[in-house]
């Protein structure tokens, strides 16, 4: 398969993978239902974009060097992905026969107590936490810039897979967003409702979101080790 295209099947799968988080899509849809939907939304979406950007600039940066002094790079780049996968087939395994927490704690938590009361100022600077990513994400974020970096298509190319990555793994907060501004009306009922169904499938999501995504990640990683 031509280089290009499989990375940019390869940054594709992982921008998915970046982007599949329940947590992102409820902080989206609290934030977006405050007094000030379209500020808030604005300056949450800005902060986001920011992070995923930053996160992909010290990817492109880590990947470069990781391309140029190790030449086994893709096999490498496929045991990590495949680790990943089994790692989320794990833990949704583990969270769909394993018995819910009585009480949410943690990183969720304390997310979600401020977001309700939060300025743009504040929501801005939380969503680029956010967009930059904890470990799962940020890990997603540089194997996709390693892909990239590994692709040697030039600059043009790679800056479009960067900024293929960015918009798709942005899609959860800009989407919503996008609704609100266009049409606020029509979107406060509807993302009300979509804000109750997140929270209340919150597991269920996690769980299969982890179970569907694990296994793409685990066979595009057996498929790169063996091609």
């Amino acid at each position: 398969m031509d280089l290009t295209v499989s990375a940019a099947l390869h940054v594709t799968l992982l921008a998915v993978v970046a982007a599949a988080s329940p947590l992102t899509l409820t902080a989206t849809l609290i934030v977006i239902r405050s007094e000030r939907p379209r500020i808030d939304g604005i300056g949450f979406l800005s902060g986001y974009v920011l992070g995923t950007a930053l996160a992909c600039m010290v990817g492109l940066v880590v990947g470069s060097a990781f391309v140029d002094r190790i030449d086994s790079h893709d096999t490498i780049e496929a045991f990590i992905e495949l680790l990943a996968g089994a790692a989320l087939l794990v833990v949704g395994g583990r969270t769909r026969w394993t018995e819910p927490a009585p009480r949410r704690t943690g990183r969720r938590t304390a997310i979600m107590a401020g977001l309700r009361d939060m300025g743009p100022a504040a929501a801005f600077s939380m969503a680029a936490l956010l967009g930059f990513g904890g470990p799962k994400r940020l890990l997603f974020t540089l194997l996709a810039m390693a892909s990239v970096s590994g692709a040697g298509d030039g600059r043009i190319i790679d800056a479009a897979l960067v900024v293929a990555y960015v918009v798709i793994a942005t899609a959860p907060v800009w989407g919503p967003v996008g609704f609100v501004i266009v049409a606020p009306d029509r979107a406060r009922r509807t993302l009300e409702r979509s804000e109750r169904w997140v929270t209340a499938n919150a597991r269920e999501l996690r769980v299969w979101l982890s179970l569907a995504l694990g296994t793409a990640l685990v066979v595009d990683g057996l498929v790169r080790i063996f091609m």
